[in-house]
């Protein structure tokens, strides 16, 4: 079934239309002691025109149509089920960061690259991999209510790598004059990847849809503080992520009041460690001890 773009509210043609970004990127640079540099850095992307991740339906009922009930008549075209938008162009994204990176170049030994972003995402169209339900709409006729922080909005992100040349050898700073005591003690190298991130941001929605429009979801109400200390013991805080009790629903026909993503899920941390020794056989030949250890400290990521 076509429909005429002014039926649909579609400011355009009606044809699916190119996305277009604004990127800003300011950075400075400096040398500091010890063979360091230290690069700050901004950087900006505003997009329009952003197409949802999958489709909508757009014979719903309006939310002020609505009743205790699903009533096909209410619909805009009862004559007619579910019509479809595939991928609406109608979105608008905002991301502004700080970059922060150290790289030590190689020197006595090691070797640092860290990198520590800040930013903050915002959108008004879910991406296809934004956790839980929030990448869905609560009604084709109350888009504006879908403005939120991106459910791939990450606040906090650090991740460094390190390699450093452990300085017990007989090439090395704390020279090893014994062969066996070199065999065993000298010459290692260790190595070290971290990644620490805090986590995404989803939304609360109600298990039973009784908004009674033809949507697809039914947002809860908010009527209190979600949040829970921090500090708590990690089996409380796996078994109870937030206050359940400051949600509440809505009531049959009634928009749900919380936004599409704003509760924060739990975050990453990481630690891949490495260990390893060259072995001399001959001027043409070696062997190599390794040991790796990934996620070295049996942290759960949920």
């Amino acid at each position: 079934v076509r429909f005429s773009p002014e039926l649909l509210g579609d400011p355009g043609n009606g044809a699916q239309r190119n996305v277009y970004a604004h990127h800003v990127t300011f950075s400075i640079q400096h040398t500091l002691p010890g063979n360091l540099l230290l690069e700050t850095a901004y950087a900006a992307n505003l997009a329009h025109r952003v197409g949802m991740s999958g489709s909508i339906n757009i014979n719903q009922i309006r939310p002020e149509n609505a009743g205790a009930r699903q009533d096909q008549t209410r619909r805009p075209f009862p004559q007619y089920g579910n019509v479809s938008w595939v991928s609406p162009d109608w979105g608008n994204s905002s991301y502004h960061s700080l970059n922060i990176k150290v790289d030590k170049r190689f020197s006595r030994g090691l070797n640092v690259l860290a990198n520590y972003t800040w930013s903050k995402f915002i959108d008004d169209v879910p991406s296809l991999y934004e956790a839980g339900r929030a990448n869905l709409l609560q009604s084709y006729y109350a888009r504006q209510l879908d403005k939120s922080l991106s459910g791939n909005d990450i606040r906090h992100r650090l991740s460094a790598a390190l390699v450093y040349e452990l300085p017990v050898g007989a090439t090395r700073m704390v020279r090893t004059s014994n062969r066996f005591v070199d065999t065993i003690a000298g010459g290692w190298n260790l190595g070290l990847i971290c990644e620490l991130q805090s986590g995404p941001h989803f939304g609360v929605t109600e298990a039973s849809n009784r908004l009674n429009t033809f949507s697809s979801i039914q947002r809860a109400h908010l009527v209190g503080d979600p949040t829970l200390p921090a500090d708590r013991p990690r089996s409380q805080l796996v078994t109870q992520y937030f206050s359940t009790n400051a949600f509440a629903f809505p009531g049959d026909g009634v928009l749900g009041n919380t936004p599409r993503a704003f509760l924060e899920g739990p975050g990453l941390a990481n630690f891949d460690v490495s260990l390893l020794k060259s072995f001399a056989i001959s001027e043409h030949k070696s062997f190599e001890l390794r040991g790796e250890f990934f996620n070295a400290f049996n942290r759960p990521n949920f």
